[in-house]
């Protein structure tokens, strides 16, 4: 490289191979640098779950980081066949009230409105019934005889009942019942029926607000208690018993139990004193879920209850990931595949250690010395150059301050050259002058001779005569010069006749000739073209008409035409032949004759106006032809 390194870009060239990028041009300011790409990346891939839609974006690289990215997926069908409560929007997650309102419905003894989600208690319509809404929207009955009832509260492992009251008017029976949700489930964990800040959650407090009470219910939707609503109204016997459940006095009192798709509801008892009516609930739990599973809710002595040991067994680990279900413990899975560097740091991060350092070393080839500097360090980085090898020969190939150079000689009468891309050229031995009309290049090969328009045929294949007297240009043998016979010739004409429009005189195939003189085109004889030659003709008639007719008329128009006085043929052009209004118009229209005649032929065209009228009268007020006529010889 010393001999290519100095303040001006180096002329060695040094390309970057695979795993490698080469930067600088070679100079002392901007030297080459070889870099390594990156090693050791740590491949990062994500894992979907039923509820969690993962996304991972960029490379891991410092300029574009992994974005790792989760959507909780919501199911669309639910596998009871009814609608998913839990909506999404921009804010996040939600249940609202007219969500849970049409998840409910009424039992015996209560209403429910699903628009509103009011409850209210439903009076009965038998006959005999004394209960009523009183005047304050409680329930009322009038006083009535027989023993009082009492009502006692019964408990169970997951509803705790509780009776207030004496039944009595002033302090009337008041029946409470709360689902008991364990504090401390029996092996240890925290119950996961709650939510936090960070997941879902459905609350008291979200659902409360969705409820409201009617008539003969209070409701505290602080609490969630809901209670009966005793009328205060004067004459009123129905009170809260001793034991918190409605007491009314009279003859007789029956008392039944109400259950719903997750509360179990059991009456005990005969309402008398010594055997008491007993109200207990139960929490009904689904032995067989919808989907197949297992219901993770338990029920112990305490109440219901879901621990992190009945969730873990619902997960398991994908590539990357290994998952003990006994602890619920998720960590990153190092391959134990021979020859990989990642481990866990002593901070519990994934850890892949630097690579090792690279060797690098020079290979010369016959045509280039490869040299490398540096120690490979970010201070000192390995700096790649190579000088090319020439051949001490003549071989056209020197060096030059910008490169490998291959230049043409300046010897007089070189002709080497670069061509229009770039490369090595030898034009070719320009041809003599050739004035027009001539080819050859001279030699013997391809002597100077005529150049006419048809040669690459023999003359005397075009003509009927003899080529030497009669072809359209050939060489002179005493002078050589070129000419052209003066029977070649053309001849093009236009001519324009006004028809008199006098009585019609002739009739062809129901048309009639408006004008019996015609334009004739002329009889081509020998006289007049070369003894040799045909003639190609050619003719067009335009014929411009301006009628008048009445309504309802009908008429064709066209152009008899004679043929070196044959009979005549109509060539219909235009047709007028829906019935309609009266017209005045104007039209244009043509007709065409070609023929290519050989020598000492003669050819007439005539034409005539015709028109024929089906329905009506049609009056010409005026018809003009013009007549284009062209002939040449062959």
């Amino acid at each position: 490289m010393a001999k290519c390194c100095g303040p001006a870009p180096c002329n060695c060239r040094v390309v970057a191979g695979t795993g490698t990028t080469v930067t600088g041009n070679g100079s002392a300011a901007t030297p080459y640098t070889v870099s390594a790409d990156g090693a050791g990346t740590t491949a990062l891939t994500v894992t979907d779950t039923p509820t969690v839609d993962l996304t991972l974006a960029g490379t891991g690289a410092a300029g574009d980081p992994y974005a790792v990215s989760a959507a909780v997926i919501l199911d669309p069908t639910p596998p009871q066949g009814g609608t998913n409560l839990i909506g999404t929007g921009p804010e996040g997650l939600f249940v609202e009230c007219a969500d849970v309102r049409g998840c409910l419905s009424a039992g015996d003894g209560a209403a429910y409105d699903q628009a509103t989600g009011e409850i209210s208690a439903r009076l009965s319509a038998d006959a005999g019934n004394t209960v009523a809404f009183g005047s304050d929207g409680g329930l009322y009955a009038a006083t009535g005889g027989g023993a009082p009832s009492v009502v006692t509260a019964g408990d169970t492992p997951t509803a705790n009942n509780t009776v207030s009251g004496t039944g009595s008017a002033g302090d009337p029976y008041v029946v409470t019942t709360d689902v008991i949700l364990d504090p401390a489930p029996p092996a240890g964990g925290s119950n996961l029926l709650q939510s936090g800040p960070d997941g879902l959650y459905v609350e008291c407090a979200d659902v409360r607000g969705c409820l409201s009470a009617g008539d003969g219910i209070t409701y505290d939707s602080t609490t969630g208690e809901i209670a009966a609503k005793i009328s205060g109204d004067a004459g009123n016997t129905t009170t809260i018993g001793g034991d918190g459940g409605i007491y009314t006095p009279v003859s007789s009192t029956s008392v039944e139990a109400a259950d719903t798709p997750s509360v179990d509801v059991t009456v005990t008892g005969t309402g008398t004193a010594a055997d008491p009516y007993q109200v207990a609930a139960a929490v009904i739990l689904d032995p067989a879920p919808p989907a197949g599973g297992t219901n993770l809710i338990s029920e112990g002595p305490d109440g219901l209850f879901v621990e992190c040991a009945d969730v873990r067994g619902c997960l398991s680990a994908g590539d990357g990931i290994t998952y003990d279900s006994t602890t619920g413990e998720i960590a990153a899975k190092i391959s134990g595949d021979a020859g990989n560097t990642t481990t866990i740091g002593g901070d519990g991060g994934i850890y892949t250690p630097a690579p090792a350092g690279t060797a690098l070393q020079a290979a010369d080839t016959p045509t280039l010395n490869a040299t490398v500097t540096g120690t490979g360090t970010a201070g000192d980085p390995y700096v790649v150059s190579g000088d090319v090898i020439v051949a001490p020969e003549d071989n056209g190939v020197e060096i030059s301050p910008s490169g490998l150079l291959v230049a043409p000689s300046a010897d007089a009468g070189n002709r080497l050259a670069f061509g229009g891309d770039g490369r090595l050229f030898v034009p070719p031995v320009p041809p003599p002058e050739v004035g027009c009309g001539l080819q050859g290049d001279g030699t013997a090969a391809s002597p100077l001779e005529a150049f006419p328009i048809a040669g690459d045929r023999p003359w005397a294949t075009d003509w009927t005569c003899d080529a030497a007297t009669n072809s359209t240009l050939h060489c002179d043998p005493n002078t050589g010069a070129l000419w052209t016979p003066p029977e070649h010739s053309s001849a093009a004409a236009t001519i324009q006749q006004n028809h008199p429009l006098g009585t019609p005189t002739i009739g062809v195939t129901g048309f009639i000739i408006v004008d019996s003189t015609a334009w004739s085109e002329g009889t081509y004889t020998a006289d007049s073209l070369s003894a040799c030659r045909g003639i190609s003709f050619s003719t067009r008639f335009t014929g411009h008409v301006e009628l008048t007719w009445p309504a309802n008329a009908q008429f064709d128009l066209g152009y008899a035409i004679q043929i070196n006085g044959g009979a005549l043929a109509v060539r219909q052009t235009h047709s007028v032949l829906a019935n309609g209004p009266a017209r005045h118009e104007r039209y244009s229209f043509g007709v065409s004759q070609a023929v290519v005649l050989p020598p000492h032929t003669g050819y007439v065209v005539r034409v005539y106006p015709a028109i024929r009228v089906l329905a009506g009268t049609v009056t010409i007020n005026q018809w003009i032809t013009d007549t284009d006529l062209l002939a040449m010889t062959r």
